[in-house]
């Protein structure tokens, strides 16, 4: 019994850091989200994290959401948006349903990242 609550608990906890549903709560809410997959053995993903905290501060009119691509959730999301590696960044509309990747080259970058939020918004 005792196995069982643990097992439950360790899946409760594994989940609740996927943020289940907010993409599709910032679709909703927002016109435009950011949305990035990471993994937590990703050393880039670590690198990363500055840079979308940043870019977070600098572009209020994005919803930003964050996946884990390790956890059931993550993996179908990015397995639907064609994502193969993380750190994955992926900029949606939700008005025409229009989104685009945006590649490995300029995930790196934030002038980059920032250039291509603002075309894409066009």
């Amino acid at each position: 019994m005792l196995r069982k609550v643990l097992v439950v608990f360790i899946l409760f906890l594994a989940s609740a850091s996927v943020y289940a549903g907010s993409y599709e709560d910032a679709l909703k809410k927002s016109d435009y989200v950011f949305l990035y997959f990471y993994s937590e053995h990703c050393s880039t993903c670590k690198i990363f994290d500055s840079i979308y905290n940043s870019i977070r501060n600098q572009n209020k009119e994005y919803a930003y959401v964050k996946v884990n691509a390790d956890t059931p959730y993550g993996t179908q999301l990015i397995y639907r948006l064609r994502g193969r590696y993380v750190p994955y960044i992926v900029l949606k509309n939700a008005k025409t349903n229009k989104s685009v990747n945006i590649s490995h080259t300029c995930v790196m970058n934030e002038i980059c990242l920032l250039r291509a939020m603002n075309n894409f918004k066009g």
